[in-house]
């Protein structure tokens, strides 16, 4: 495995890891049926998928930096070798930005449906 498939790999996780993340705590808190985690959820998600943009592709880059070349070294090229990293990270940022709105959007539906069908309004009834 060189280093090219390594960064791929590493792309995926990091583009995926964020939105996995925040749907499966959006998902638990849903289950739970804590009483106003959606507003908490929204801000916690949205402002860690904010540093994660920020942060996780640098710390990716920082820990597994690409292999030395001599011929990219002297400026005979293009080194674009761990850039997946960063784009991995705001990808994953823009995603899990994306999960936890359509995941708090799901759940205030889903709340409100089963409120709905507790009271035994229609489905048309204004007062719903």
């Amino acid at each position: 495995m060189d280093y090219n498939d390594f960064e791929f790999v590493a792309f995926c996780i990091l583009s995926s890891a964020p939105v996995l993340f925040l749907i499966t705590a959006g998902i638990i808190a849903h289950h739970r049926s804590a009483k106003g985690w959606i507003p908490g959820y929204l801000i916690v998600g949205i402002l860690s998928c904010f540093l994660y943009a920020m942060f996780a592709g640098s710390l990716a880059a920082q820990l597994f930096p690409p292999p030395y070349v001599p011929g990219l070294s002297e400026g005979r090229g293009l080194d674009l070798r761990g850039v997946g990293f960063f784009v991995g990270a705001w990808i994953g940022a823009i995603a899990g930005v994306v999960g936890a709105l359509i995941t708090a959007a799901g759940s205030s539906l889903t709340l409100r449906f089963r409120r709905r069908q507790e009271f035994g309004l229609p489905a048309g009834h204004p007062g719903s």
